[in-house]
């Protein structure tokens, strides 16, 4: 059942900052059997590396710049700086900004924003190269997913920086065939949805053999089991009960779209996961042969902890008997997949994230971000204009208010569109949408750029590539004219 918010224990309320009992942390211990596994401790250990090497670049940028501004009236500051910077960051020096404190003090505010933004460009083109984080058994995926009754599993989790890794890391999915497209509050844009739907089926249509399959559609609404009242869902005021609802009606409204346009009402599958921040745990609102969504009757994976194979996919059998065989599968499979994660979580975190709440780097607004499969690193914003998604940025910039701006800090943003580039025109529209955007938060947010509060870079990539990102431009002028315009 969904723990409501009257029934969160606050922060003073847990000793020694443990996970609160009967909580989905507090059994954390007990972890084995499945999640004991030579295979997923050294799963674990790889996707942490990864998780560490790339947080740890982010990190340093603030306290190597602690240290240029104590030093930025020395004589020799720009050499010294420049020299640091490539050391400490591995990228280049902004000389022109460095310059600048010779004659007045230190755009702390701006060299952040350059540093920041600047070492996502290094993060994301070395992604896009070497795809550290490519999922091993991708094949066994496509073919088990058909096993089930599904030809596409397509997930909208909540923009917030905490569902990040959610298909990487929380289930263990290979994020190179499950689809994800984050909105605030999991409420993504039904008849973009439904387009999505009619060109896959389409794709599919002109197959050689068709599958008797569905469309599997995942919506992941968030809660914390650690001060619940403030740091639940942000688009839904920390209401849990709200968040999974508005997820299961967007659901619902995507099926009844499909049906009602097409004539399909069989065609789609619905699925909805709840997903506790703090420690990583889901919930799964398995539908039942008629499609309803239970909210208050969910499968928690913690029920499971200690289980094997088999003891997992006899719970999922005895508390879901009205979901179809192909569901129970996949929920089991997922449930197996975030024990994985629990031991992960406990093993590094002691089974909850010291980070519960907020901790995002930055802000990503367009089309693409795919890379990024890492929790608290990036604030997403899936647009192709400001105006039909302007809650997704409204919510990201409140949110960064209280990371950035009451420290005196800017909030950087990367405005990216990916392409396909054998498509006729598909660069010029990319770059066209690109400014289009920019334009749009100036002129929408035109405070917070007078105060030099937003700083923004411009990207677009070709998807048929394992080129680096070009970059447009850039309202810092030290990251558009030093290094890469």
């Amino acid at each position: 059942m969904i723990t409501h918010r009257y029934q969160r224990p606050k922060s003073q309320e847990l000793p020694e900052r443990r996970a609160p009992l009967r909580r989905p942390g507090a059994r954390l211990p007990n972890l084995n059997a499945v999640t004991e596994t030579k295979v997923v401790d050294h799963e674990n250990q790889w996707l942490r590396a990864y998780e560490t090497q790339v947080k740890d670049a982010f990190d340093r940028i603030t306290t190597l710049a602690k240290k240029l501004a104590a030093m930025q009236f020395n004589e020799d500051f720009v050499e010294v700086a420049s020299e640091k910077i490539v050391n400490e960051l591995d990228i280049e020096a902004p000389k022109k900004l460095l310059c600048s404190a010779w004659t007045s003090r230190l755009d702390i505010k701006q060299l952040i924003s350059h540093l920041t933004l600047a070492t996502y460009l290094k993060f994301v083109t070395n992604a896009v190269q070497a795809k550290p984080l490519a999922h091993p058994d991708c094949d066994e995926f496509v073919s088990f997913l058909t096993a089930c009754g599904f030809h596409r599993m397509d997930i909208t989790p909540c923009a917030d920086g905490r569902l990040a890794h959610l298909i990487r890391y929380v289930l263990r999915l290979p994020a190179e065939i499950v689809r994800r497209k984050a909105y605030a509050g999991a409420i993504f844009a039904i008849e973009d949805n439904v387009a999505k739907w009619a060109e896959v089926e389409l794709q599919r249509q002109q197959g050689v053999q068709l599958e008797d399959t569905k469309y599997l559609k995942v919506v992941a609404y968030h809660f914390s089991s650690i001060e619940g009242d403030i740091e639940g869902c942000a688009a839904h005021g920390s209401d849990d009960l709200k968040a999974a609802e508005s997820g299961r009606d967007a659901l619902y409204g995507f099926q009844s779209a499909v049906g009602q346009i097409f004539n399909r009402p069989d065609a789609v599958q619905c699925l909805l996961i709840g997903v506790d921040t703090a420690t990583d745990s889901i919930y799964l609102h398995v539908p039942d042969n008629e499609g309803l969504i239970d909210i208050k009757s969910p499968l928690q994976a913690t029920d499971c902890i200690g289980f094997n194979s088999e003891q997992i996919k006899t719970f999922v059998d005895t508390h879901s008997p009205h979901a179809s065989s192909g569901m129970r599968m996949l929920a089991s499979r997922l449930i197996e997949n975030n024990l994985a994660q629990l031991a992960y979580v406990k093993f590094n975190h002691n089974g909850f994230y010291p980070d519960f709440g907020h901790a995002e780097r930055f802000i990503g607004i367009g089309i693409g971000f795919d890379e990024i499969q890492l929790r608290n690193l990036m604030y997403f914003g899936y647009l192709t204009t400001v105006e039909e998604n302007v809650t997704d940025i409204d919510v990201g910039l409140k949110i960064f208010e209280r990371l950035n701006q009451s420290r005196g800090l800017a909030t950087p943003i990367v405005i990216r569109f990916d392409y396909y580039g054998s498509v006729t025109g598909a660069r010029e529209r990319a770059i066209a949408r690109a400014f289009r955007v920019s334009e749009a938060l100036k002129s929408r947010y035109s405070r917070q750029f007078a105060a030099g509060d937003i700083h923004y870079l411009q990207i677009v990539r070709d998807l048929e590539t394992r080129d680096a990102p070009q970059v447009l431009g850039s309202n810092i002028q030290s990251l558009a004219e030093d290094n890469f315009l």
